[in-house]
């Protein structure tokens, strides 16, 4: 008889599942399978071995050094792309985050902490009013005031949330804010993987208070980067575009140079801010790099 499960650690061929009444398994999965994920419900057997992969909603991940999608967790409602004014995003670290969550079918929702230092007047800091225009969601958090928590709180509730940011910008403060009782989670985690406590090396799910849904711990990063695609599926990334993409001379138009451009049409008039339109180009340049190497 077959045991149904939640995945909340996936590493090498190895994870780590609860199960429906709680209890937590390790076990490790055939080549046969697909990779589990955290977030991805499993069967187990009666021998607590991986004997199927239920379907996915999505799958949310990066792309590597030689431009392939590898995934870090799946069937995932929300993305937490969390910035601060120190250490400061490259310009593009907050536009590919928000192309890959929508490419992957996933609400974006940009967190900007450490409200308590001054907000610096260059990208993407000053582009994020005309990013709130255009609906997306921004929530400004500090964890020394405990400013902006229980409003972040609030939007995870009954949800399943991935948290993602670059090292330093206070990720780990917000998660310790969001789960209390976090320390007694990854102890009862690192018993059964035998991993450290407090060195968080992949993505893990963990439990928000009272169970009122699931968050994705993720390692910090210094950048994230984007897979290899065509220019049609990057768009779905800047859903801004896609009315003004259907008047379009071309039907395979990549919005640079072609005449008839709906999308440099809609900037041009203000429909479309030039902000997006400028990443949309530097990103289409960084496929072209990826398409060559």
């Amino acid at each position: 008889m077959s045991t149904r499960a939640t995945v909340l650690e996936a590493w090498a061929n190895r994870a780590v599942a609860e199960t429906v009444d709680g209890r937590l398994v390790a076990f490790h999965f055939p080549r046969r399978l697909e990779r589990p994920l955290p977030g991805d419900e499993i069967l187990l057997n009666e021998r607590d071995e991986l004997d199927e992969l239920l379907p996915r909603r999505n799958r949310f991940g990066r792309g590597d050094n030689r431009g392939q999608f590898r995934p870090i967790a799946a069937n995932l409602d929300q993305t937490l792309i969390v910035i601060a004014a120190e250490p400061a995003p490259s310009p593009d670290l907050l536009h590919r985050y928000l192309a890959a969550s929508r490419i992957c079918g996933i609400e974006p929702i940009i967190v900007l902490n450490k409200t308590d230092l001054p907000t610096p007047s260059q990208a993407p800091f000053d582009e994020l009013e005309g990013l709130i225009e255009l609906g997306y969601s921004v929530i400004r958090t500090c964890c020394t005031h405990a400013s902006g928590i229980d409003g972040l709180a609030e939007r995870l509730e009954g949800r399943t949330s991935l948290i993602a940011g670059q090292s330093g910008v206070g990720k780990t403060s917000l998660v310790n804010a969001l789960i209390p009782e976090l320390d007694r989670q990854t102890g009862a985690l690192s018993q059964v993987t035998g991993k450290g406590r407090h060195t968080t090396t992949s993505a893990r799910l963990c439990h928000l208070p009272e169970d009122s849904g699931w968050l994705v711990d993720t390692p910090g990063v210094w950048e994230y980067g984007l897979w290899q695609m065509t220019p049609r599926e990057l768009l779905r990334g800047f859903p801004e575009f896609l009315e003004a993409s259907d008047g379009c001379r071309f039907r395979d138009c990549s919005h640079q140079h072609e005449p008839g451009c709906g999308v440099r049409a809609a900037v041009e008039a203000g429909v479309i801010p030039d902000f997006r339109y400028r990443a949309w180009l530097r990103l289409l340049d960084e496929q072209a790099r990826l398409s060559r190497s």
